[in-house]
């Protein structure tokens, strides 16, 4: 290893603090009408069209309510019955989604090293990189399905709809600095009126042609399925339309709770959408014409204009509540440490949860307008949709299961016989979309599979360098035996040294440099844990053990959603008598820089995955930075690492 000096001088704005406050069941469950399904009840913009698009079936009778009845079934089966009854149930300390999932799997690292990704690893991380994908194709179909219904007021309208979409996904996007604390409040009341809307829409052809109520009978839906010519097969393709943004229900479920999104869904939302589903469905039975735009033939000519309008906002409701889902993602990977570093800025001092990520929304926005400009409609943009959400709830399943079985410790048979029947309806829905790849649905695919590549990079280069650095570092008593000779040339203050390894000397701390010149007076190990629980209690924050007079070990923990701020830590080594707060005390930090290895190395990286994630290491956010380290006590030595 070879080594430079450098000093960092970066200076930093203070991050907002995350504090949660108790609200009303009634707020909580308001809150949850604007945030969490917005993605879903959205969907029957497109939804219910696209399923005859796809197949290419004309509206009879019985094909409207085979149709109608896998819509029911799907909705039933998938949220009902798998999400709300028994994934939701799973949480991390009331964490969820998928990446919750990770870190109740996830082992503890060894030495400060990170554990190497096993196959359970893997396979959540290509759940994760479809929800990024999903987050790209998501605001682009809804925005654009709602201003198409224009279209319905004057074709003259039609060429107008891609520059008005672009120009509300500009101003959506250009608005995430500033949070969405404001507009929640706003949220949950707007969603109310869309849903009750789309539910008297619904509610007129129904009477007209009551025969439709027969879909709920799931002999129709079977029957649809059994059609020749794989076209039973085909439908579940679009019929998973109907529940894109069901992941939501689950990854929010901290900042609402499961009662309220239980209740809201069984009260507001599941009814809504099934009777405007059937609503579609009872008019084209009478209008077979009908099917160019099934949803806004609900409404009366006087009241298209406002239900464009308000299906406008919706729509980027639904793209607001998915954009901030991604951020909340990209956070949770990065504290994970499967992610590079990135700039977090945290856009409320009250509410836990809003997050900002600027290298995320440049990189939505890019994607959603230009797939906006390249699909300029939604029929286009919905044959493409749905790949990632299925691919999504699959690997939600095989997580579950491990979970469950792993974790909370349930019987094999058990455990095994309740996801088999969750994967039927998962790997039939993903099975059918398939065919969506040539459509356009490689766009998510190759997204995803860029994010995938990127993480597991990141992975293994942060474990090679965790490796080295360990294999480097000195035992305690060999390092005493060293510098107990030179213990009169020691300067005044503490020195902190921040470390992975909990266990030995840091290689920075027997630095030649050091070595020579800048022994202090009081030195301080510190190792930082990023916890696999989501909070740490304060009480927990630090522990410090003393090896030797002035000679301290700090082992401090962050939960994996906490900020990764170092001035808690510093609060907690106070309240413990360790004063670390004055400008006396000196940070030192490791800044690693990447080599090739020797060729007899058997651990080297490969000469392509080497140069990529030196390129990330180069460009992710400098730890002291992220840390909020004083920038004029601050000082980073450059560790040239071999791999």
């Amino acid at each position: 290893m070879g080594q430079t000096l450098s000093v960092s001088a970066t200076l930093t704005a203070p991050s907002a603090p995350r504090t949660s406050t108790k609200t009303a069941f009634s707020a909580l469950a308001l809150g949850a009408l604007g945030v969490v399904f917005g993605d879903i009840g959205t969907s029957p913009l497109y939804a219910f069209k696209q399923c005859f698009i796809d197949t290419k079936l004309p509206a009879q009778h019985d094909y409207v309510l085979g149709i109608c009845s896998l819509i029911l079934w799907a909705l039933i089966l998938v949220v009902c019955i798998k999400y709300v009854t028994f994934v939701m149930r799973v949480d991390h300390d009331g964490e969820g989604g998928i990446l919750a999932l990770l870190a109740l799997l996830t082992a503890e690292n060894r030495r400060g090293v990170p554990p190497k990704a096993g196959l359970i690893t893997l396979v959540i991380l290509v759940g994760a990189a479809l929800l990024f994908g999903d987050g790209i194709i998501t605001p682009a179909v809804s925005v654009i399905s709602a201003v198409e219904g224009l279209n319905v007021v004057t074709k003259a309208a039609q060429n107008y709809v891609v520059p008005i979409t672009v120009a509300i996904l500009v101003c959506l996007f250009l608005i995430q600095s500033r949070g969405t604390s404001k507009l929640g409040t706003m949220f949950g009341p707007i969603m109310l009126v869309w849903f009750v809307a789309i539910g008297i829409a619904g509610i007129v052809p129904i009477i007209a042609h009551p025969e439709v109520l027969a879909a709920i009978n799931p002999i129709y839906a079977l029957h649809f399925l059994g059609l020749g010519h794989w076209i039973g097969f085909i439908v579940l393709g679009a019929v998973v339309l109907c529940v894109t943004g069901v992941e939501a229900l689950y990854a929010d479920l901290s900042h609402f709770g499961r009662k309220p999104i239980t209740v809201v869904w069984y009260g507001v939302v599941l009814p809504a959408l099934v009777i405007n589903y059937f609503g579609q469905g009872a008019y084209v039975i009478g209008n077979p014409r009908g099917l160019e735009s099934p949803f806004f033939a609900l409404v009366p000519s006087w009241g298209l204009i406002p239900m464009v309008a308000l299906a406008t906002v919706a729509t980027v409701i639904a793209s607001q509540a998915l954009i901030s889902g991604a951020f909340t993602l990209a956070e949770q990977a990065i504290a994970l440490n499967i992610a590079p570093r990135m700039n977090v800025i945290h856009t409320s001092a009250m509410e836990e949860g809003q997050v900002f990520v600027p290298a995320v929304n440049v990189a939505l926005a890019i994607g959603t307008i230009l797939l906006v400009i390249g699909f300029r409609s939604s029929d286009k943009l919905a044959a493409a949709y749905g790949l990632a959400v299925a691919g999504t709830m699959f690997v939600t399943s095989i997580a579950y299961f491990n979970v469950i079985h792993r974790v909370r410790q349930w019987p094999l048979a058990r455990a095994l016989g309740l996801v088999a029947i969750f994967m039927i309806s998962d790997t039939a829905f993903l099975l059918a979309c398939l065919p969506k790849i040539a459509a356009g649905g490689w766009v998510p695919l190759l997204i995803g599979a860029g994010i995938f590549v990127t993480s597991l990079t990141w992975i293994d280069g942060r474990r090679q360098i965790a490796k080295r650095l360990a294999e480097a570092s000195m035992p305690v008593a060999e390092f005493l035996a060293d510098i107990k000779e030179r213990i009169d040339k020691r300067i005044d203050g503490t020195a902190v040294f921040l470390t992975g390894d909990p266990s030995g000397v840091p290689f920075v701390l027997h630095h030649t440099w050091l070595r020579a010149r800048a022994l202090h007076e009081r030195i301080v190990l510190m190792t930082a844990i990023r916890m696999n629980s989501p909070r740490v209690a304060e009480a927990d924050r630090v522990a410090i053990e003393e090896l030797a007079p002035n000679l301290f070990r700090v082992t401090a923990k962050i939960g994996f959603m906490e900020l990764p701020d170092i001035r808690p830590v510093i609060q907690a080594c106070v309240t413990e008598g360790l004063h670390l707060e004055d400008e006396t005390t000196i940070w030192f930090v490791a800044d690693p820089k990447v080599l090739e290895a020797g060729s007899d190395d058997e651990d080297a990286m490969q000469k392509w995955k080497r140069g990529y994630f030196a390129f990330l290491l180069r460009n992710s956010r400098p730890l002291t930075d992220d840390l909020c380290l004083p920038a004029n006590q601050t000082v980073e030595i450059r560790i040239e690492t071999k791999m």
